[in-house]
């Protein structure tokens, strides 16, 4: 039997801590009123991005030539400064610093417009904004903002994100880049390196990432030393910074990407951004923000490719009949419509919660750079695959078109990472709650929340109740009444996922951050949901502006059912092999691959 339907709790009811979508979910909660009713562009910020579009589509027409820039592995740098002649290098930045200041919904639609055209063009310039300074707008100083924003926002300097280094990737807290104090307290000292840097090669501005010792008190009050990340503004030209050639890449050939050297670079002490030891919390709140704008690149992406999927599919003739008479051409038209406009509903959804200034959005976005990077990938693979030979052709740009998205799972936080980021990171909340209930009882119960409810005593007892009342409350209220089969689904599946959690947690207690097959589990399952949840504010919201009417919207419904199928047969697939899976023999067949260096096995006996 399906569990019963768990609790939809208001804004206002819900924790104070869980001010997010997504962290209430681990909960085994529905905070409908996160993301209901679906978010609308303000019709002030709509006409800014309108004007924007259309410069960037006349831009385009008359300078982007994308073929040419990938066969020479650069485009020309008078295109940056064309961008920035149309106010393209300042599109977040307030007005005051001479920016557009668009909100994030507004900045990412056009961001997404511009991945559409070029990947590369793309690329640089979010690099620029999505990350390259976007430290400085979120957490630098009036001073440090009045110094640098005017500049940047005019072009007149680019900027570059320099976190990831040789022996150090998604793994920020690994970084050996140093930043070392003067002796008269001026300034810091960088030494160290920085690897595929986006921008390194035109960039007059940096955001770096430095380790700095520090002296702590001990709990004895003894003095230790502690090296810590903190941020730092550097603006060039500056005496011991060198980039290296552009690297030669698979796609996004004509972006620059460059390693960055840095020899006893003086960094005055004014340029630290929120303090010495800040530098972690600094990148994770800059990369929130930067992959949502990879996220809309990638829908943009995606849009592309699926045109040119149409256009082939209406006119390309075999058998005597169109393509798209094609059963399977039929299915993956459809099914790459369909992803498209669950990954627009999602991203949109979350810039919203960005620019509302008083929410929690840090799984979200994960989610959404994890989707629409995956759906990109399979978007331009299945137009590939619709062209057929023409498509693996360099005379079409669909192999670029491929080669640049595959950049896109990589950037910003691997997938892999990604997914173990949105399963702990929900987890964590549980966890607390679960060891605040164990610090209150004597040791052997503490002991005991590894073990089944019925072992737990008092314990037991506590959980058991906070589960029965996770298993009794109202529907999802804010769906229109004719979804509301898949309001149920939502329903249904939170009190699961809460309870799946819950006993997770107690199997494996602090060690749940090594058992990376359950967090994939557990993540999968988490983006699956807010992309449910997306997609039915977002249907609810066009069946309400058509007064009732679902007949206008049938193209929607027939999108959102769509999704719910198939994404319901994801998450309880997920949730059945969170006991029963094939994990063990899979560990076994990578330790052999990996003792053995290669693939062990021969159809010709050795001799």
């Amino acid at each position: 039997m399906p569990p019963e339907r768990g609790p939809v709790v208001s804004a206002t009811q819900k924790n104070a801590t869980q001010n997010s979508f997504m962290k209430s979910l681990f909960f085994g909660q529905i905070q409908e009123e996160l993301i209901f009713p679906y978010p609308e562009v303000p019709a002030e910020t709509n006409e800014t991005v309108r004007m924007v579009l259309d410069s960037v589509d006349r831009f385009a027409r008359e300078h982007v030539k994308s073929a040419e820039w990938d066969e020479k592995g650069e485009m020309p740098r008078e295109i940056v400064s064309l961008m920035a002649e149309m106010g393209m290098m300042g599109m977040a930045v307030p007005e005051e610093f001479g920016g557009l200041g668009l909100p994030q919904s507004g900045y990412a639609r056009i961001m997404q417009e511009v991945a559409g055209i070029d990947g590369s063009l793309g690329v640089t310039l979010g690099a620029h904004q999505s990350i390259g300074y976007k430290a400085l707008l979120l957490f630098g100083t009036d001073e440090q903002k009045k110094r640098f924003l005017p500049r940047l926002a005019s072009g007149e300097m680019i900027a570059c994100y320099c976190l990831t280094e040789p022996s150090s990737g998604s793994d920020a807290a690994s970084i050996k880049t140093t930043a070392t104090l003067s002796g008269d307290g001026t300034h810091y000292v960088l030494n160290g390196n920085k690897l595929w840097i986006t921008n390194g090669g035109i960039a007059s501005f940096m955001t770096v990432f430095a380790k700095v010792e520090v002296e702590e008190a001990g709990p004895n009050g003894d003095r230790t030393k502690k090296e810590k990340v903190t941020c730092f503004l550097l603006e060039l030209p500056a005496q011991g910074v060198t980039a290296g050639p552009s690297e030669h890449k698979l796609g996004i050939r004509a972006s620059w990407t460059n390693a960055i050297h840095f020899d006893n670079v003086r960094v005055p002490v004014e340029n630290v951004v929120s303090g010495v030891g800040q530098g972690f919390k600094v990148a994770m709140g800059v990369l929130n923000h930067g992959r949502l704008g990879l996220a809309a690149g990638a829908i943009g992406g995606a849009k592309r490719a699926l045109q040119a999927s149409i256009e082939h599919s209406n006119e390309r003739v075999q058998f005597q009949k169109k393509l798209h008479e094609f059963g399977m051409i039929k299915e993956k038209i459809g099914r790459l419509m369909m992803n498209i406009y669950v990954a627009e509903s999602m991203t949109y959804m979350t810039t919203n919660m960005v620019d509302r200034k008083d929410l929690d959005y840090s799984i979200e976005s994960a989610v959404a750079k994890v989707f629409c990077s995956e759906m990109l990938w399979e978007a331009v693979d299945e137009n590939l695959q619709i062209w057929g030979g023409s498509g693996y052709m360099k005379e079409y740009p669909y192999e670029r078109w491929l080669r640049d998205a595959r950049i896109n799972r990589i950037f910003e936080g691997t997938n892999e990472i990604l997914r173990a980021f949105i399963a702990l990171s929900g987890m964590q909340g549980p966890g607390q709650e679960l060891a605040g209930i164990a610090a209150g009882m004597p040791k052997d119960l503490a002991e005991a929340i590894k073990f089944p409810l019925k072992g737990l005593g008092p314990l037991g007892e506590l959980v058991a109740r906070k589960i029965k009342r996770n298993t009794v409350g109202e529907t999802i209220s804010k769906a229109h009444p004719s979804l509301k089969k898949m309001a149920g689904v939502l329903e249904e599946h939170a009190v699961e996922f809460g309870t799946q959690v819950e006993v997770l947690l107690r199997r494996h207690g602090k060690k749940i951050h090594l058992r990376q097959f359950a967090q994939k589990r557990i993540a999968d399952i988490a983006i699956d949901f807010y992309a449910m949840a997306c997609v039915l504010s977002r249907v609810t919201s066009s069946i309400q502006k058509a007064g009732g009417d679902v007949t206008k919207c049938e193209l929607e419904i027939a999108m959102a059912e769509a999704f719910f199928q198939r994404a319901n047969r994801r998450i309880k697939g997920n949730f059945k092999t969170i006991d029963r899976n094939d994990d063990d023999h899979m560990k076994l067949i990578a330790d052999k691959a990996a003792a053995a260096g290669r693939y062990p096995f021969d159809v010709i006996t050795p001799s």
